[in-house]
């Protein structure tokens, strides 16, 4: 158990020695939180008014059965008004105004009784880019809908929850957030951030997967991420204590582009086209 707001490599070598023969890579030197680029999202790619939008080929296992699907990452820079944290209105004005980068992934998964459809929203910081703002996660299908938000600004980062579950329901829980703990969704983006280079390793602290119709109290665990060198990119594993583990891919050049990702539990992601496109204006 962690002992207040910051984990060290102290904390982190105790548990490692605690831990069973089923554990992760022994703890590395520096957290995430210290090692991803601070100016990563000050490059001047994020103000031609455009989105990233990408678009993968997935997997996912539902109804014990891998389950092929189309799935998109669209990437952009936004501004949230700080009263209310969601987009501000154009003119600003006088509002007070904080840069996030936006990341949206959506996918419908068919089955033969009907289909998945997620959709999870990561606001990453644009000054402080590694500081998440705020996720909001939806999945639903034709049994229900489960939508949560994970407020994380102020002195008391919460989770507001609606879950059609019974067990769950609908609430709030205050999560005792570290400034290297990490959710599976903001990865994606965050590691593209990495000072990439063979052998560079980092520990932090791991949420499960929040893209779910389910909305169970979140509980992070210990994790490492390892670089190694790809062909003309880079590959980040990650393992965690709790027997997750994931590999990505990022093309080599900037702003490191996903390629694919792949996860123990058989969700995959493999890239088929990304283009900038400003995808909120009409077509004429």
């Amino acid at each position: 158990m962690r002992n207040g707001r910051r984990v060290g490599l102290i904390g982190f070598v105790a548990l490692a020695c605690a831990a069973s023969a089923q554990e992760a890579p022994s703890a590395a030197t520096l957290d995430l939180n210290a090692v991803v680029r601070r100016d990563w999202a000050k490059d001047a790619l994020w103000d031609d008014g455009q989105a990233e939008v990408a678009t993968y080929r997935g997997e996912r296992v539902i109804f014990g059965e891998t389950r092929h699907h189309t799935a998109r990452l669209i990437t952009v820079l936004e501004d949230f008004t700080k009263e209310y944290y969601v987009k501000a209105d154009w003119p600003h004005g006088q509002k007070p105004i904080l840069p996030v980068i936006k990341q949206i992934y959506t996918a419908t998964i068919p089955t033969p009784n009907y289909d998945f459809q997620f959709m999870t929203s990561t606001f990453v910081d644009r000054e402080d880019f590694g500081r998440l703002v705020k996720m909001s996660a939806v999945g639903h299908d034709w049994t229900g809908l489960t939508h949560k938000e994970f407020q994380m600004w102020g002195d008391k980062p919460r989770m507001i929850y609606n879950s059609y579950w019974d067990g769950e329901g609908s609430g709030r829980r205050d999560l005792g957030t570290d400034i290297n703990d990490y959710f599976e969704e903001e990865l994606p983006l965050v590691l593209r951030a990495l000072p990439f280079e063979e052998g560079l390793a980092a520990s932090l602290w791991l949420y499960p997967n929040q893209t779910t119709t389910r909305a169970p109290e979140p509980r992070p665990v210990a994790a490492t991420i390892r670089v190694s060198a790809g062909n003309k990119s880079w590959i980040v594993d990650v393992e965690a204590r709790d027997d997750r583990s994931l590999r990505y891919e990022f093309a080599a050049e900037e702003p490191h582009v996903m390629l694919r990702v792949r996860h123990s539990d058989g969700r995959s992601l493999e890239l088929a086209s990304v283009r900038r496109e400003a995808y909120w204006i009409l077509a004429e």
